[in-house]
Formats: C-alpha cells, structure tokens, sequence
C-alpha cells in the first residue's frame, strides 16, 4: 500500500528537519515571503521557523491585505530584512509609517513603495518621516509620493547606493532636499529621476555616481556638479530652452560618459558644434525627429564621439520627403565614425532614413552590421538599395527584422542547450 500524501509530506519535511540549521536558514530565506509561511504546515518543528530567521525578505504582492503585512511584521522577530516591496492602496496608506518604523529596526537594506495607479487617479499621499530612519538602505525606490521634511538631525544615508525617484513631490521649501539626500549619500553609484517636481534648485553632485537617468520636462531645472565616475547616461527632457552655450554646459557633465541615451528635443535647439569632446563613449541611443534640425544636432553628436563603436537611432517623426543626399554628404567630416562596428535603426510607422543609413554604409570603415526592424516588402522597395549600395567595410551586413529575428530565436537556443549542459 502506498504511502499517503500528507505521509509523504512528512517524511520529506522530516528529511528538511535533518539538515543543519544553517542551510534550512539559507533555502527558507530564498523563498517568497508567501512561500516561507506555508512552510508553517510541513510539520511542528517548521510552524515558528521562519518567524525568527536571520533574514527575510518581504516582497508583497498587489492586492495584499494591509493588515497581512502588519501580521507578518509584528510575528517577524529576527533581526533583518533585506528587501521590502509594496504597492500602496488608500486602504494601505495609514500603515506605511508603522511598517517603516519595524523597517528601521530590522536593519532594512532594500526598500520599494510605491502608489497603485487608481481611476480616477487621487492626491498622492505623504511618506512617514520614518523613512529617513531607515539608515541601513543600500537601495530605495519611492513612486507617487510627497516626500516629507526631514528629521532633526537626519544626515543622509551612508551605504545608500541606488536611489530610483519616480513622480515625487518634496514639500513646501524643501526644493533642496534632493540634494541634500544625493549628498548625504557618498556611496550613491545609481540615480533615476523621472518627473521630479520642485529641482530648481537641485545641484546633481555625487562622487562616485555611475549611472544617471534623468527624465523631466525642461533642461534649465537641473544644475550638475562634479560627476567624475558617470559612465551611462539617460536623458529625457523633450524641452530644451534655447539658451545659447548653457545647451552645450548641459551636455558637457557627461561628456566622461562610456554610455548615452539621448532623447533630442522637439523644439528647435540651435548648437552648431558640439563644444567638448566625448572621448570615452562607446555607445550612443538617440530618440528623434529626421528633421533638419535634429539631423544637424545628431551629426554635431557624432562628428564629437571620435570613439564610437555601436549607434542605435529610433526616428520619431519625418520630414515628408527623405532628406536630401547632398545635405546629408555636408555634414560628413574626414574621421566620423571612424570605430563605428554597429548600428541599429527603428522606424517609425514603417518609415526609415535610406539616404542616411546608404552614408553610414558608404563611410564607416569598420562597420559590421546594420540592422532595422523592417524587411523589403517588394522588389522595389528602397530597402533593397541598401544591399547594392556602396560599402565603405568588406565586413559590414545588413540585416532585416526577419533575419534579427531568427539570430534572436538561434540565441534563445544556444541558452537552453548550455542551460542542460550545465544541469546534466
């Protein structure tokens, strides 16, 4: 006769119970916080077991009851909590204080709040004050909230090392708070701003930060100070002011940058040269309109990037005509795009800049590959001129959306058969 199930049930956890305190720490601390309580009903040895484990990470689903959180913070007694994610509900918002005051004293390194998306969509609420207790946090991820005053004597956070701000609010008179918390954190190396209100008088100053994301309305909000480790860049801002060389200020704190993903304006920015050099990037991404403007723009970035390697364009809007031969021909310079080995083009609504992507071919010397996400839909597609065209690198290969998606799907295999190698 066959053993029954909850038998079975009990013999494995019986086998679990066998094994070093140690390891069955290390396999429940591994486990959802949703899993590691379930393990309560393997067997009475295991009922309390994850309620004292020397760390526990709590990442909560939405939809979750505040009260099941509030259950399973005051039931945790051990002594850490790596993470804690949560997405907050009007019903929620009364209890986030509470939670981050057990946060604080479990020595939370890893916090993410944020406000659930609600029609119609109300006042965002105020975080508790207690987050600045929190002074273990290496990362922390707040979205729609009023951020509140600081403490007397909050100082910063000093191991903080990501900080991911998205649609917050600092209260009234606390325009510098932002950076008073970017410079109460030595260790920051990650920063993501995307539409953060009062930044007028924001100074961006951080000694050991490598990677910024910077989404906002206008560029004249934001000031930067000395950023000598940024190596990737994201900026958003889709109204530059036209205010002479301040543009060409703005784009110099990152000229240090490895990395650069660009969304060009939609108003007219006149820079004729770039005044800097970005001698160390490697791989630009630029959003943008194939408009003149925003060609010289893009040739001006070019012609200043003497160490490209890999350029990614996604065109966002057309003149009616493709831009002229001749006119793209002038701004070619002797050395532009000496290094480039790849570029990637999106369209837009199925549009693409032959006459562009038939100059890069015909100019870079060490190009590999250039892709776009369309194939020729007859023989006399313009696309097909890209395969006669002349060719400036012996090497370089053009592929279509049907062909990248084939490299794709040959990838995806090569990992599943080293993934079995490696189980077997």
């Amino acid at each position: 006769m066959e053993p029954s199930p909850p038998a079975v049930a009990a013999e494995a956890a019986d086998l679990l119970s066998s094994l070093p305190g140690h390891l069955l720490d290390g396999i429940l601390g591994r486990l959802d916080i949703r899993d590691a309580v379930r393990t309560s009903a393997l067997s009475r040895a295991w009922r309390h077991r994850w309620e004292s484990l020397p760390e526990l990470a709590l990442s909560f689903p939405d939809g979750t009851p505040p009260a099941a959180v509030d259950r399973v913070l005051l039931r945790y007694t051990g002594p850490g909590v790596p993470r804690f994610s949560f997405a907050v509900d009007p019903a929620s918002a009364s209890h986030v204080g509470h939670w981050l005051v057990a946060l604080s004293r479990r020595r939370v390194e890893s916090i993410s709040i944020y406000k659930r998306r609600e029609r119609p969509p109300r006042p965002w609420p105020t975080l508790h004050s207690y987050i600045f207790s929190c002074v273990h946090l290496v990362s922390l991820n707040l979205e729609f909230f009023i951020i509140p005053s600081f403490p007397v004597g909050f100082a910063g956070f000093p191991v903080l090392e990501e900080l991911y701000l998205g649609n917050v609010e600092f209260t009234y008179n606390g325009e510098r708070q932002l950076q008073d918390i970017i410079r109460g954190s030595p260790l920051l190396r990650v920063l993501y701003l995307a539409d953060v209100d009062n930044p007028a008088y924001c100074v961006i100053e951080a000694p050991n930060l490598h990677s910024l994301t910077l989404i906002s309305d206008y560029d004249e909000e934001w000031r930067f100070g000395e950023l000598p480790c940024l190596q990737h860049a994201s900026i958003f801002v889709p109204e530059l002011e036209d205010h002479g060389n301040d543009f060409g200020k703005f784009l110099a704190r990152f000229a240090q940058v490895r990395e650069l993903a660009f969304h060009s304006p939609a108003n007219e920015v006149k820079i004729g040269t770039t005044p800097f050099t970005f001698y160390n990037l490697k791989s630009l991404e630029l959003s943008t309109h194939f408009f003149d403007m925003h060609i010289l723009l893009m040739f001006s970035l070019l012609r200043s990037s003497p160490n490209l390697e890999k350029l990614k364009i996604e065109v966002r809007d057309w003149e009616v005509e493709d831009t002229e031969w001749e006119f793209l021909s002038a701004q070619w310079t002797d050395g532009m795009c000496a290094n480039l080995q790849v570029v990637q083009i999106i369209s837009c609504e199925q549009w693409l800049p032959i006459y562009f992507m038939k100059l890069i071919l015909s100019k870079a010397s060490c190009l590999r590959m250039l892709s776009v996400d369309e194939c020729p839909t007859s023989e006399d597609d313009p696309l097909n001129e890209l395969l006669i065209c002349k060719k400036a690198s012996p090497q370089a290969q053009i592929l279509f959306e049907v062909q990248l998606e084939e490299i794709r799907f040959d990838r995806m295999k090569m990992k599943c058969a080293d993934s079995s190698k490696k189980r077997a």
